[in-house]
């Protein structure tokens, strides 16, 4: 073998210096092609953290506004509740399985299941006033824990620096 490239000495260092430039672009090019595919996951990471940070933000936004009406008398007990009951198990700001939140979502099974809207209004009078009547029970049974779980949802929320004691 050493005396066929001893004979063919140039050809072989021909190949040898047009094949050494072309690994060494091909290895370049692969290097960049590795690092924008790790710079694209790390674009996509940092766009999926700042996506939920701002969805957390807007969760927190909420549940301080539905809280705030809910103690001041602005919103019905009952629809602070359905929102709230939605809401909580998304945000990362609240144990919302805490014992403390157990009225809530009490009062949230009794009245899931009512109708809203338009299917409200194509109600019978009748059937809407006995759903009125439940409601409105509801409500009382449950009026002074979920002020209560409002005042808390309400401290919570409204902490500048996005940190809860939980």
């Amino acid at each position: 073998m050493w005396q066929a490239v001893l004979e063919n000495q140039t050809y072989f260092f021909i190949a040898l210096g047009i094949l050494i430039p072309l690994l060494g672009y091909a290895v370049y090019l692969q290097l960049g092609t590795y690092k924008s595919l790790v710079k694209r996951r790390e674009d996509e990471v940092a766009n999926k953290k700042a996506a939920f940070k701002e969805r957390q933000e807007s969760l927190k936004e909420s549940i301080r506004i539905i809280s705030m009406a809910t103690i001041q008398k602005q919103c019905e007990i009952s629809e602070a509740c359905l929102r709230l009951a939605n809401l909580l198990p998304h945000y990362r700001g609240v144990r919302h399985r805490d014992e403390k939140f157990n009225a809530l979502f009490s009062m949230y099974d009794e009245i899931k299941n009512f109708k809203t809207l338009k299917e409200r209004n194509e109600m019978k009078a009748a059937h809407r006033h006995e759903e009125d009547k439940l409601r409105y029970k509801a409500e009382e049974k449950y009026e002074k824990e979920i002020l209560e779980i409002c005042r808390v949802l309400y401290e919570k929320t409204e902490n500048l620096d996005g940190k809860s004691d939980q």
